[in-house]
């Protein structure tokens, strides 16, 4: 007969196993933390870095359509707001200095902010969009004159036999209307407007309204928009003011031998008959004439930039008389007449430009710019402009502007481009 003992069981040893189990679970867990906390971590980062570049490319993004509508001459305000995937950013535009702006943009992208700056200028110093631009007075252009370039106008664009614009012609708005004109050379160079009729086009011919010309009308573009004046009062206020930091002559003033002249006022007329060189702002209250052939140039310290005249009355400028700049690329003279001429001044006009005179901007905005001869100037800007029979006009510089298809151009240029904090 077997007899059984008890068995004793050791329940110290089912604690320890117990304790061994909680301690293996929390080293696991420390393990798990320790691997996980920087994954987390990393994710976080990661996805805070994907926001902060999303933000950064949307603040570029911003920039670059209102870089893309100034260039172009597009309407642009102050601001300029894009939204891509749900996030938006505003550029703001604002006048830095004398044809200077600066653009900047903040982008957001869930409050991860990146801002993005670019300096521009205009390369020829003033917002010029067109090298050859009319106001609602439009173009008349006579019997076999040649516009070696680009035209744009608020008005009609009116030619006699064998005118001829060797770019591209624009006459904006429903009234919009071109005539007999030869338009482009190659096959290059557009003619848009909402009427055309008795021309002929080497490029594209975009009209609402044909008669009588080289090809029928494509009607797919709708009819170009009036452009602004370059020039505003706010400029010719603030040149009048620089002229006012040297001394005002009273009366008139006859440049008769070679000499230096500026920032002066004068409250007569002005008359150079002898080479001069601009060393500031001029504004003149009466008539600019020039006679002899005389040189009027700029002094070396403008640099790159351009000088400026400005009158209230009228201008003559004849007998070869040259401009030049500085000698530096960009550097040029602007010469703007306020004048309404030819109203109510006896049948003369704004500005009256007889002889070859080099290169030059004019801008007579309130009245008419009459070219007859061989002429090179780098812009021309009027209320009207009239070219005479067989006049040859070549102009040197002009903004970029996507309507044209051929011509000078030039623009807002970016000076820096850069993130600011």
């Amino acid at each position: 007969m077997k007899i059984y003992k008890k068995r004793k069981i050791n329940n110290q040893s089912g604690a320890a196993m117990l304790i061994s189990i909680v301690f293996f679970l929390f080293i696991s867990l420390a393990i798990i933390s320790g691997l996980v906390s920087p994954v987390v971590r990393g994710f976080k980062d990661t996805s805070d870095l994907t926001k902060s570049h999303q933000s950064f490319f949307l603040s570029e993004s911003a920039i670059e359509d209102s870089y893309f509508r100034l260039k172009t001459g597009k309407n642009i305000g102050t601001t300029n707001t894009i939204t891509l995937s749900g996030s938006s950013a505003t550029a703001t535009i604002t006048d830095s200095g004398y044809n200077e702006k600066i653009i900047s943009s903040l982008g957001d992208v869930s409050s991860r902010q990146r801002r993005n700056e670019i300096l521009l200028n205009t390369g020829s110093g003033v917002s010029f969009n067109y090298g050859i631009q009319a106001g609602l007075g439009g173009f008349e252009i006579g019997g076999n004159a040649v516009v070696n370039g680009n035209v744009y106008s608020n008005g009609p664009i009116d030619g006699s036999n064998g005118a001829t614009i060797t770019g591209s012609a624009f006459s904006a708005g429903a009234s919009g209307f071109i005539n007999n004109i030869i338009i482009g050379t190659l096959g290059q160079g557009d003619a848009r407007a909402h009427y055309i009729e008795d021309s002929t086009v080497a490029g594209n011919l975009y009209c609402q309204i044909g008669d009588d010309n080289n090809k029928d009308c494509d009607t797919s573009q709708p009819d170009p928009e009036e452009a602004a004046m370059p020039i505003t009062q706010e400029m010719i206020d603030g040149w009048k003011a620089d002229a006012l930091l040297g001394e005002v002559i009273n009366g008139n003033l006859t440049i008769s031998s070679p000499g230096t002249l500026g920032p002066k006022k004068i409250t007569g007329d002005l008359a150079i008959n002898a080479d001069l060189v601009i060393t500031g702002t001029i504004h003149v209250v009466g008539n600019i004439t020039t006679k002899n052939g005389a040189k009027i140039s700029l002094d070396e310290s403008y640099g790159s930039t351009g000088g400026i005249i400005v009158t209230d009355g009228r201008v003559t400028l004849s007998n070869n008389v040259q401009f030049y700049g500085t000698g530096e690329p960009n550097s040029y003279v602007l010469l703007v007449s306020t004048s309404a001429c030819p109203s109510n001044c006896s049948g003369s006009n704004a500005i009256e430009i007889l002889n070859n005179v080099g290169a030059i901007l004019v801008n007579a905005q309130n009245g008419t710019v009459h070219l007859n001869n061989n002429v090179e100037l780098s812009e021309v800007v009027g209320k009207m402009v009239d070219i005479d029979n067989g006049a040859n006009i070549t102009y040197t510089s002009g903004l970029a502007n996507t309507l044209f298809t051929s011509g000078p151009t030039g623009g807002w240029e970016i000076t820096s481009w850069k993130e600011v904090k």
